[in-house]
């Protein structure tokens, strides 16, 4: 009798546990399907929203996460304006020898603006020398290390030892593999670098940019609109945004720079990249979805490193 009762409550512990994992695995696959289709919407309004002339500040999407309850849960979605930010793949010529001056100064202005942010930040000026040159030998084909740079000479007696990529950075967490990169250093600068599919640097959309962004707007500018007045622009401009940039460049604090040329291009009142992401919350489980997406001159959408996960 007693073994009998003992396995009966193991059978009904099984039981139990067989239910349960049944219905995880429901609420996993759900919240699955529904990620995909907060995306799926997600990526619709964007299109419509790009599709304008002009990228508008007050755009719900871009101003604060969405949230939107569903049976036994919730979705949060999330759009973040991905120009505004510096890609570091714009520091080095990927694939070949490098040339600061190459591709009409674009490597030029891009480091002249890594340096204008890291000082506008108030980074440590040796680290962020330091990391720079490491960024370019990263990327770069040649096994030449910059001053202060790093090759593979120098990864082969990390333990376990590894080599410089030659190539674009993937993603922006690669930075923790080079060796003037901290923990603390990153967490620090992660907030104003990107990682984008290309050597060029995305144009500042000066609509979206927020006002606690202006560090970005003044190293655009290579230091020579400070700080503050790059905030006293950014708090004065329209409410919705500029109807057209040369509503910006009538701005009387940058009118005064005479910016001409090849660095006008670095600004602008649309966008190309947006980081996405989608929160669902459902019964027992989790899943979060994120990707960068691009949308191109003919108004096709592509997306670019798609993480799925954690599902629990």
């Amino acid at each position: 009798g007693a073994l009998m009762a003992a396995v009966s409550v193991q059978l009904l512990d099984l039981s139990r546990f067989a239910v349960f994992r049944t219905a995880n695995a429901t609420d996993r696959s759900e919240a699955y399907w529904s990620a995909l289709g907060a995306r799926e919407f997600a990526e619709g309004v964007l299109m419509e929203a790009a599709g304008e002339d002009v990228l508008r500040s007050d755009l719900p999407f871009l101003t604060e996460p969405q949230i939107i309850p569903v049976e036994r849960g919730v979705l949060t979605g999330r759009i973040r304006d991905g120009n505004n930010c510096l890609n570091i793949n714009a520091l080095a010529e990927a694939g070949e020898a490098e040339d600061a001056g190459g591709a009409d100064g674009r490597i030029e202005r891009a480091r002249a603006m890594y340096d204008s942010l890291m000082q506008a930040i108030g980074a440590p000026p040796g680290a962020a020398t330091r990391l720079k040159a490491q960024i370019i030998d990263w990327i770069d084909a040649d096994g030449r290390p910059e001053p202060g740079g790093a090759e593979d000479d120098l990864y082969q007696r990390f333990d376990p030892p590894y080599r410089a990529a030659n190539q674009r950075f993937s993603e922006l967490e690669e930075l923790l593999a080079l060796p003037e990169m901290t923990p603390e250093f990153y967490a620090a600068l992660s907030p104003w670098l990107c990682v984008r599919p290309t050597g060029d640097q995305p144009a500042l959309n000066v609509n979206t940019l927020r006002v606690e962004e202006a560090a970005l707007l003044s190293a655009a500018f290579s230091g020579r609109l400070s700080v503050p007045d790059a905030e006293a622009v950014l708090f004065r401009r329209p409410p919705r945004g500029y109807d057209a940039l040369e509503d910006f460049w009538a701005d009387p604090l940058i009118a005064r720079m005479e910016i001409e040329g090849p660095e006008r291009q670095g600004i602008a009142v649309t966008s190309r990249w947006f980081e996405m992401s989608v929160d669902v919350e459902l019964g027992g489980a989790r899943f979060v979805l994120s990707q960068l997406v691009e949308l191109t001159d003919g108004g096709a959408l592509t997306r670019h490193g798609q993480r799925f996960g954690p599902a629990s």
